[in-house]
């Protein structure tokens, strides 16, 4: 950790309000500029974090990935950190920042007195997107979807014909902000959360580096994980495809209805803030298309993930609580329940599934059941005073603890 500054530069710092983010289109957070944030209750510091990545796509260059720190104004100096990491589609600061209500899980968590950062991958918001601002390098499918007529006369080839990430250099990722994280709070170790392929990522973390994370919590883990995944990575890389893959708002919004099945499941207004924010943090995907589209960047898989599997479940240590909502059809909560089962390592571990929840419970209603149960774990390594179990809360948030086997009736719905 001492080392961090004098292999990489310090990174370049900003502080901004998220109007600045949107009304700049980014601008504002090339290296050496600054704003600050407006918030009375919470200092937010946005960061251009130095790291040589070692995707495929720009192996050995030199990139600063965009990450933010938010923190109670008033509370001692040194408090704990927690690192949120975000999933396969979205970037970071729609997720977990969200300005609407109380849906900042990043606010929830300084409001208990954490030091919060989330931060984006390549490929996602304000990280560089190498191969990506290009529109011949979607497939040709999603360009007479979504761009043919507007930013594209007419389907091109692809100038960059392979996939863009892989799961390892996602994991070289955290672990470059983890890194800083802990020289610039002074702290040798973190509380890792993850959310979809956010777990997956946070899951090859720590059954790599358990000595720099505290208490891990994951939302809705397990997507493409596999007991018998593969134990060599995939080869050769990159894999051939294409580096970008592009959902249209009302798209979006329709796979998340296909996961709705109980009245008032979450507030119609939010949906407007959510495609503000995604597209806010996606300068160049919102001029795409008629009404904007949200780009992610594909990733290498040979066919199941490398290195996130049985084996790799069996290395990790760090006190875990898995959480799912009974609804989702993204990540199935029998698939949650396997992972728990494949933890077999960890002296801590609780799964709790969540009534009338889908794959994007933190933006539902139940989110508050998801922002409590974290303040909980990371405190005090309880979830409901207990240090291991599953358990099902209802849909008033009544808890009951279960069997070790999920009922078929929780599985997802067909």
């Amino acid at each position: 950790m001492s080392n961090t500054r004098s292999m990489f530069a310090t990174a370049s710092l900003v502080t901004l309000g998220l109007l600045a983010v949107a009304s700049t289109q980014g601008q504002d957070l090339k290296s050496g500029q600054a704003r600050l944030a407006t918030s009375a209750d919470y200092r937010t510091t946005d960061y251009m974090v130095p790291h040589i990545s070692t995707g495929p796509a720009n192996t050995g260059a030199w990139v600063e990935l965009f990450m933010r720190e938010k923190v109670a104004r008033t509370g001692p100096a040194q408090r704990p950190v927690a690192l949120i990491l975000h999933g396969a589609t979205i970037s970071a600061i729609p997720d977990f920042d969200l300005g609407f209500e109380n849906y900042s899980w990043m606010e929830s968590l300084a409001n208990a007195g954490y030091d919060v950062f989330t931060f984006d991958h390549t490929g996602y918001g304000l990280s560089p997107r190498p191969m990506m601002d290009n529109p011949c390098n979607v497939s040709q499918a999603q360009q007479r979807q979504y761009l043919v007529g507007t930013t594209l006369a007419q389907p091109c080839a692809a100038t960059y014909p392979f996939q863009l990430s892989t799961l390892s250099s996602d994991v070289d990722e955290v672990d470059r902000i983890v890194d800083y994280i802990r020289e610039l709070r002074g702290v040798d170790k973190v509380h890792l959360l993850g959310w979809s392929r956010g777990g997956n990522r946070a899951g090859a973390y720590a059954a790599k580096f358990p000595k720099k994370i505290d208490r891990m919590l994951l939302l809705a883990p397990g997507q493409y994980y596999s007991a018998q995944g593969p134990l060599t990575p995939p080869s050769p890389l990159p894999q051939p495809g294409v580096p970008t893959t592009i959902l249209g708002v009302n798209d979006f919004h329709n796979g998340w209805d296909a996961e709705v099945g109980c009245a008032n499941q979450f507030s119609p207004l939010i949906r407007d803030y959510i495609n503000w924010f995604m597209l806010a943090f996606d300068p160049t995907g919102s001029t795409w298309g008629r009404n904007g589209v949200r780009r992610a960047p594909t990733l290498n898989r040979d066919p199941l993930w490398y290195p996130w599997n049985k084996v790799e479940a069996a290395k990790v240590v760090t006190p875990t609580l898995l959480i799912n909502g009974d609804l989702d059809k993204t990540v199935a909560p029998v698939q949650v329940s396997a992972l728990y089962d494949d933890l077999v390592a960890v002296p801590q571990k609780i799964h709790v599934r969540v009534a009338c929840a889908s794959h994007f419970m933190l933006w539902e209603n139940q989110h508050e059941i998801l922002f409590d149960t974290a303040i909980e774990w990371l405190q005090k390594g309880t979830y409901k005073g207990q240090t291991s179990g599953k358990f099902a809360v209802d849909s008033i948030g009544q808890v009951q603890r279960e069997s070790t086997a999920i009922p078929a009736s929780s599985s997802v719905r067909q």
